[in-house]
């Protein structure tokens, strides 16, 4: 058998983290999605190949695959070098690899350790699917006997008849390639796999493998990620493990992960599920709450509270700041007194832009979503929902109630 992971897309809806970052590069905890992907895949199956097709961002992708898998001599990098979709994409790795069995990843999901253990009972061919409360924005399937009947790509809203979607795994046997082969260009303008799916249909029994919704998050847009370590923070932090330097002052409830070098200084408050990596400092007198995940070499400062959020490598939180379920950037600064609000007035769930649209997240708590290297200057409020470029710039005191741009330079009216 051969293993496909696609890891090209732009990841245009998860801007700004994918302006200066490949989409299959988030992390969960603080492993990037690939190599998460590649090391449990790993264990659980003897792959012949690894095939992964990149595009957007290719040299991160082998530049992290290089640091994070030691055995890597059996991975085949192809470049997709135009995004034609997945249907293309996987026409691609067939081509190369020939007649053989394929998994097939798409490599910006979250799962869970069930799901991976699982997929050895995925027949071929054969697809995995879960239950959503919103499926138009997936390829509906509908499925009689354990065996798919119709799929139908992203349909409209009353157009379709199930919740149940296609979750992004597949199984392929070679004969599949046919109707890869045969594929026209959909109304996006690319080659969906989802009509390969539906053309096999008329020839093959395609089997399903149903997972559970909270086993399975999709990471297409930025809340999404918060979402995913969520689930991973419930599976996978299961007691306390200390391994960094604790102030005896330090209070620690529930469980926390805490790594080697990270330092915890006097009078802080650290309550999990919180996952605290290496060479990180925190404190004094900070608070860390629940579904708190602080990455490599980030600080947290004195008087700081951090909720609900991720934190990145060397991202800094000084002083007299609130980070309320927000994705902080890459060597982010922020000022003294810098707010990220996370809470409308009336309780209704953020809404937040994503490409052009307005999209209701479903979220009541949510914050905001900060680029790498952006700044903010000191006493800094950010509405609820937005959104804040790469290198940008925020001055002192302003209330940001709009997405800042990249390189932007944000000044109070």
């Amino acid at each position: 058998m051969k293993l496909v992971l696609l890891a090209g897309g732009k990841g245009e809806r998860l801007k700004p983290l994918t302006e200066t970052s490949q989409k299959t590069l988030m992390p969960i905890l603080n492993k990037p999605l690939i190599c998460r992907h590649l090391e449990k895949l790993t264990k659980n199956f003897n792959f012949e190949k690894i095939i992964i097709i990149i595009s957007y961002k290719k040299e991160q992708v082998i530049d992290t695959i290089n640091k994070c898998i030691e055995n890597n001599k059996n991975i085949v990098y192809l470049d997709q070098i135009e995004e034609k979709g997945t249907g293309h994409a996987i026409k691609l790795a067939m081509d190369y690899g020939g007649e053989d069995d394929y998994l097939i990843v798409y490599s910006d999901l979250y799962l869970s350790n069930n799901v991976y253990n699982n997929l050895i009972k995925l027949k071929s061919p054969g697809i995995v699917v879960t239950d959503v409360n919103n499926p138009i924005n997936y390829g509906v399937v509908k499925i009689e006997n354990e065996i798919v009947k119709e799929i139908k790509e992203k349909p409209k809203s009353n157009e379709y008849n199930s919740n149940t979607i296609f979750a992004g795994i597949i199984r392929f046997p070679y004969e599949a390639k046919k109707y890869l082969d045969s594929l026209r260009l959909s109304p996006r303008n690319e080659y969906e796999v989802t009509d390969a799916i539906r053309d096999m249909i008329k020839e093959f029994d395609i089997s399903v493998l149903k997972i559970h919704r909270n086993e399975w998050q999709d990471i297409g847009r930025p809340w999404e990620l918060l979402l995913a370590n969520r689930l991973a923070l419930d599976e996978e932090i299961k007691n306390q493990v200390i391994m960094g330097e604790v102030h005896e002052t330090v209070i620690i409830k529930g469980n926390v992960f805490i790594d080697k070098n990270a330092e915890i200084k006097p009078y802080t408050v650290i309550e999990g599920p919180a996952f605290i990596s290496r060479n990180t400092s925190i404190g004094p007198s900070s608070h860390i709450r629940p579904y708190t995940i602080l990455i490599d070499n980030s600080s947290v400062g004195y008087s700081v509270e951090v909720k609900g959020s991720i934190i990145m490598n060397h991202a800094k939180l000084p002083h007299f700041n609130y980070v309320g379920d927000s994705i902080v950037g890459e060597h982010v600064n922020l000022g003294a007194g810098t707010i990220t609000a996370n809470l409308r007035f009336d309780h209704k769930p953020i809404k937040m832009k994503v490409k052009e649209d307005i999209i209701d997240t479903g979220m009541e708590k949510l914050g905001s979503i900060i680029g790498e290297h952006a700044q903010t200057g000191i006493n800094v409020s950010i509405l609820p929902g937005k959104k804040i470029g790469p290198y940008a710039l925020i001055y002192p005191g302003c209330v940001v109630d709009r997405d800042v741009n990249s390189h932007e330079i944000f000044k109070c009216k």
